[in-house]
């Protein structure tokens, strides 16, 4: 049978969309807002197959009962696969049901994590998780006490600090992990700067990225996208097994520290999911989070001060390091961009 690809337009098109949507509830797959392409293959006038991408992770891969196991597929993939090497990505991610792991190992993907009949996380990349995993093992160092804490720091507070702080008292190394990934204001390279400049007093501290396997938005997007309690609870879990079974063991983490969560009610989830992964494996350690007159110091707050002209009130929420960051041009920018979106 002969088979065409064509682009769906899901936002322009109201029919696009309700074909679309029929096709995932049929595979028992919710839509999701955050993808920036999307793709049909019809037979004849029928959609068949489809599937998303938002950079380079797939989404939303859905295809008909009578068309799955054969060419539909390979065909599906093997064109997003195109579309995100073309965009310049050297490295491919999906999340799928256990069902279809064998038509992605046939394509190249391997698996990295599984969540029990919910979720598989996979990859195809030149340079991939092996290779993460075998960059952090060069700076494991050997100690009783080897912790680790994962932040966005967007930016990098007090808060972060105490924690940061109080992580390392307890700890005789402590390896910071910082969201690689640029969803955030703060651009990754001023918040992992920021993070070095505010922890540079603490010689038992070692800075790390997260590339694509922590908290990001390919083994997390609940955590941005603000989705379901359920949801939430899949992700959390399966960003605890990849810590759990691969970056502690690459590093002899045993415990890790996070900051008590009364704001979030996605992060709140994800440490409760994250205490019931780690069971009798790891400890975890929450810490009574940082206040200032009355108040939790958050990120949140400062990006909220930034958009008020509050500068002068942040120095008791923010190290001088980010302080000076904050007043400088580029920090100015960051914050114009804050008032914008208001």
């Amino acid at each position: 049978m002969d088979y065409s690809i064509q682009r769906m337009w899901i936002r322009r098109s109201r029919n696009a969309r309700e074909e679309w949507e029929k096709l995932l509830i049929a595979a028992g797959i919710r839509s999701e807002e955050q993808v920036e392409y999307t793709v049909g293959i019809y037979a004849g006038e029928k959609l068949v197959a489809t599937g998303s991408r938002h950079q380079n992770v797939l989404k939303c891969i859905a295809v008909c009962r009578q068309y799955t196991g054969g060419e539909v597929i390979s065909l599906l993939i093997s064109h997003l696969m195109t579309e995100v090497f073309e965009a310049g990505f050297v490295s491919c991610y999906v999340y799928t049901k256990p069902q279809s792991v064998m038509s992605f190992a046939y394509l190249g993907f391997k698996e990295i994590e599984r969540v029990g009949d919910d979720l598989v996380f996979m990859e195809k990349a030149v340079h991939g998780f092996n290779d993460f995993l075998d960059k952090l093992r060069t700076r494991k160092i050997e100690a009783q006490s080897v912790s680790g804490i994962v932040m966005n720091a967007n930016p990098f507070t007090l808060g972060h600090q105490y924690l940061i702080e109080k992580a390392a008292q307890a700890s005789d190394i402590l390896h910071v992990f910082v969201l690689s990934e640029d969803l955030s204001v703060f651009p990754a390279h001023v918040r992992m700067e920021l993070v070095r400049k505010g922890t540079s007093h603490l010689k038992n501290v070692m800075i790390h990225e997260t590339g694509d396997y922590m908290v990001s938005a390919k083994t997390f997007p609940s955590y941005f996208l603000k989705e379901d309690k359920d949801v939430t609870e899949i992700q959390a879990s399966l960003d605890a097994k990849i810590f759990r079974n691969h970056i502690a063991k690459a590093l002899g983490i045993t415990t890790r520290f996070v900051g008590e969560e009364p704001l979030s009610f996605a992060t709140n989830i994800y440490n409760e999911v994250m205490k019931k992964e780690f069971g009798d494996e790891m400890k975890l350690v929450i810490i009574p989070r940082m206040e200032s007159d009355g108040e939790v110091i958050s990120a949140s707050r400062v990006r909220a001060y930034l958009k008020e002209d509050r500068v002068h009130e942040l120095r008791s929420l923010v190290p001088e390091t980010t302080y000076e960051f904050l007043v400088s041009d580029e920090g100015k920018k960051i914050q114009e961009k804050l008032k914008i979106s208001k």
